[in-house]
């Protein structure tokens, strides 16, 4: 998982069970069903020399310059593009 690995082959995985967070939970669970991985990466997402992202308009903009499918905000799942086929 290219993603979530740093440059020295480690990762620094979290885990969440049903009591500790029940939304985040259902999240990665779903996104599992659907994918076959449950895993998501979790980011500061901040532009580089820029700062934090902290507005929607923001969020959108790194999202594209990034090519990212998607992303979630609250209980809302905003897809950027089809997911490819798969037979």
């Amino acid at each position: 998982m290219q993603a979530v690995t740093h440059v020295d082959g480690t990762a620094r995985a979290q885990t969440v069970t049903q009591e500790q967070n029940l939304r985040l939970f259902q999240l990665l669970t779903s996104f599992k069903a659907k994918s076959g991985v449950g895993v998501l990466c979790n980011t500061s997402l901040n532009f580089n020399g820029a700062g934090f992202i902290n507005r929607a308009s923001d969020l959108l903009t790194y999202a594209r310059a990034a090519s990212l499918d998607g992303f979630v905000v609250d209980d809302a799942f905003y897809l950027l593009k089809e997911a490819p086929l798969t037979t």
